[in-house]
C-alpha cells in the first residue's frame, strides 16, 4: 500500500520545481509519516514549504527578483529542474537528519522562554550546505547576482 502523496501548500504550489513527500521516500527511503510527528497531514506540508522556503526564499530569491529568477529556470529548465530538484531533496534530507525541525520557523525554545534568532545564525544551522554548493554551481548560476 502507497503512502498519502503530500505537496507544498498554496503558497509554494506556483514555484518553477517543487518536491513532494513521495519523492523523497523514493530518494532517501524516508517515510515523513513516521518520521514527522503531530497530526502528519499538517506538519508534512508544513515541512515541505519550510524546505522549499529555504531553498528559493532563502537562496535563489534573494539574489535576484523573483519573476526573473522563475523565469530564468523556466528558460533554462533542461539545465536547471534536475539540480533545484537535488537541492530541494538535500535541504529535506539536511532538516530531518540534523534534527533542525524546531528551527523550521526561526524560534529556538531556550531555558526560560523562547530565544528569536538572527537570521544568519538560523541559515547557517538549517540551510543545507551541499545544496548551496549544488545551486551555486549551475550554469547558468541562479545564485549569482552580479557585481
Amino acid at each position: 500500500m502507497k503512502n498519502q502523496l503530500y505537496t507544498v501548500s498554496i503558497l509554494y504550489e506556483d514555484l518553477p520545481v517543487t518536491i513532494n513527500s513521495e519523492e523523497i521516500e523514493e530518494y532517501f527511503t524516508i517515510n515523513l509519516n513516521t518520521r514527522i510527528k503531530g497530526d502528519s497531514n499538517k506538519k508534512i506540508v508544513e515541512f515541505l514549504d519550510t524546505v522549499h522556503r529555504l531553498i528559493y526564499d532563502n537562496l535563489i530569491f534573494v539574489v535576484g527578483d523573483r519573476d526573473i529568477q522563475i523565469a530564468l529556470i523556466d528558460t533554462f529548465r533542461n539545465k536547471l529542474e534536475k539540480e533545484v530538484k537535488k537541492a530541494l531533496l538535500l535541504q529535506a534530507d539536511y532538516i530531518l537528519e540534523n534534527e533542525n525541525i524546531e528551527l523550521w520557523n526561526g524560534v529556538v525554545r531556550a531555558v526560560g522562554g523562547v530565544d528569536i534568532k538572527p537570521v544568519n545564525d538560523i541559515m547557517a544551522r538549517i540551510v543545507s550546505p551541499s545544496a548551496i554548493n549544488l545551486l551555486s554551481n549551475t550554469r547558468p548560476n541562479i545564485l549569482y547576482a552580479g557585481e
